[in-house]
């Protein structure tokens, strides 16, 4: 991939992207640095494009902590010790410039693109690509939010097309948030790689995560409504951020890390997230309609992916799947591991030097 133009990387890392439609796992490892009593969460992860999440995470001993999530409506989070005690939502169209957008820059459906579905789009203008070294180069993005437009800057692995770091920068040149993948995972179910462990940092929210996705299933979340609807958790108000005054509620680090996770919950039940059904058979043959796996009405495919015909079954043992084929766990940031397994548009590019950058 090293000499690759401009249009070429943004068809391989789209490529890649585009055959991930949803994912769904139960036993993420979310680490908050700082956080007094437990060094480590269990998180649900539940992600469907174009813009719905749900993450709880969890412990042992207290059960759900932390739950936060958007749908097309609006966002919302929710820390169990967080003070003052509430569920706290915003809509979309009234996030920027609220109490929301205070606590939590950017909208929680930004984590999505940290998971692994990561695109140029191409109402966005793009420049690159720029060399970094070892391997690497940048890719530097205008792109249009809500009310104003953001910078972005994409780092790409020259030799799989995987994505390593995402950040975004407000007008002012201020970082809003950013995402450095650690290690990936190649799904040959889906021929498609995602981050396996991922730091996430808002510095104005004053936020900073680790997390490791554990075992994920792609494309075989099935939408039902519930699952992005917006929590009630007893004895937590739902209060809606929209309208209210910046620092209403705090920043959604600070609340984390004067959490004490250590405590047992009290009694009275917050709902977990259901757990993951179990895994279904191969289905049609490639270009059947897979009713269950269409895309929610009011969002759009991606154009390009291939439909998804069920995950793989190991030879030889009926209803196992198939090994995952890891890309890289590498210790050192960014090292490329020695495998074929990324996505076909990039297996073809040049291989001759990264030439100079193209301006769009």
């Amino acid at each position: 991939m090293p000499g690759a133009s401009l249009d070429q990387v943004i068809a391989a890392v789209n490529q890649n992207s585009a055959r991930i439609r949803n994912l769904q796992t139960d036993n993420a490892r979310i680490t908050v640095p700082g956080m007094m009593g437990i060094p480590v969460l269990t998180g649900k992860i539940r992600a469907m494009r174009p813009g719905r999440l749900h993450l709880q995470a969890s412990t042992s001993l207290t059960g759900p902590e932390v739950d936060l999530g958007a749908n097309d409506e609006l966002m919302w989070f929710w820390v169990r010790q967080g003070e003052p005690k509430a569920v706290y939502f915003a809509r979309h169209d009234e996030f920027t410039g609220s109490a929301a957008q205070a606590a939590m820059p950017i909208e929680p459906q930004w984590l999505l693109d940290a998971l692994g579905f990561a695109e140029f789009k191409p109402t966005d203008h793009h420049d690159g690509p720029l060399p970094r070294g070892n391997d690497v180069f940048e890719i530097r993005s205008v792109v249009h939010g809500p009310s104003s437009q953001l910078t972005k800057t994409t780092v790409v692995n020259a030799k799989t097309a995987v994505v390593l770091e995402q950040h975004i920068y407000a007008p002012d040149g201020r970082i809003l948030a950013s995402a450095i993948a650690r290690s990936h995972r190649f799904y040959p179910e889906v021929g498609a790689s995602l981050p396996q462990k991922v730091e996430v940092s808002m510095p104005a929210a004053e936020l900073s995560l680790t997390v490791d996705v554990g075992d994920v299933q792609i494309n075989t979340l099935i939408d039902n409504p519930q699952l992005w609807a917006l929590p009630a958790m007893p004895g937590y108000p739902q209060v809606n951020l929209g309208g209210a005054p910046a620092g209403a509620a705090g920043t959604l680090g600070g609340q984390l890390g004067r959490a004490d996770w250590s405590q047992p919950a009290p009694m009275g039940g917050v709902a977990e997230l259901p757990a993951i059904a179990p895994p279904a058979l191969p289905g049609p043959p490639s270009g059947a309609a897979v009713a269950t796996n269409s895309p929610p009405m009011g969002t759009t495919a991606p154009q390009g992916a291939a439909p998804f015909a069920g995950p793989p079954l190991s030879a030889g043992v009926p209803g196992r799947l198939a090994p995952q084929t890891a890309v890289s766990h590498a210790e050192q940031p960014h090292e490329a591991a020695g495998t074929a397994a990324y996505p076909v548009a990039a297996q073809g590019l040049p291989a001759t030097g990264v030439p100079s950058p193209t301006i769009r």
